[in-house]
């Protein structure tokens, strides 16, 4: 019997001491919770390779989008190039066959280096959406920006292209506050990029404008707005 006891006694004992050893250790859970960190931080390299795919897919289709707009402009351009030895003059606009135009004095709208609108500005600009509603309804609207060739200096522009779409952009805002659909505008700069006249002291003055632009497009080629570019 007191073998038997002393057998039971440190089987018992073992089976503690068997107990013991089978629970989770500090290392095991100091494993177990960077395990659990390794597999979180892994998710979340993948949420972010997928967050970096979709942002390379809309950069890629961003610039399409602005290589097919530029060529469309530089189309544009050509056209009304092509048109201005047999266009017509109507008030202050040029209109040839699915295309008319103007350019309006940078110092109708804006002051030296600023892209806010004169208020004096408003009376032009409610000619322009008259004329576009009684003229030209239904057409696509550009709205480009034109500068000089004289650096920036005295403003916080980063060069004249930046200058220029931001004045495209606050015309566009007022023309579409005035009723004009945003979906059938687009608004862009070029700089002094494509110069009215030579940059002289004398003739730079005709470069610094904003150039209206109303051309007919099927309903089905409508382009979207371009909004803050630069």
């Amino acid at each position: 019997m007191r073998t038997a006891r002393g057998i039971l006694a440190v089987g018992c004992g073992l089976g503690v001491l068997l107990m013991i050893g089978c629970g989770p250790g500090p290392k095991d859970l100091q494993i177990q919770a960077l395990q659990e960190e390794v597999d979180r931080l892994q998710a979340e390299k993948g949420d972010l390779m997928g967050q970096l795919s979709r942002a390379q897919s809309e950069r890629d289709e961003a610039r399409g989008r602005n290589f097919d707009l530029q060529q469309r402009l530089a189309d544009l351009q050509a056209e009304m190039a092509r048109a201005r030895d047999t266009a017509q003059i109507r008030g202050d606009w040029t209109e040839a066959p699915g295309i008319a135009w103007q350019d309006v004095d940078v110092d109708i709208l804006f002051d030296s280096g600023k892209a806010v609108l004169k208020q004096t500005a408003q009376g032009k600009l409610d000619s322009i959406v008259a004329d576009i509603r009684s003229r030209y309804p239904g057409r696509q609207i550009w709205v480009i920006g034109h500068t000089d060739s004289d650096p920036i200096k005295h403003s916080n522009w980063k060069d004249n292209l930046e200058l220029s779409v931001q004045r495209a952009c606050t015309v566009f805002r007022a023309l579409q506050g005035k009723g004009l659909d945003p979906q059938q505008m687009v608004a862009a700069g070029q700089g002094e990029h494509n110069p009215k006249a030579e940059n002289a002291p004398k003739t730079k003055h005709v470069n610094r404008r904003v150039q209206i632009i109303a051309v007919e497009v099927p309903d089905t080629t409508r382009t979207p707005a371009l909004r803050e570019r630069g």
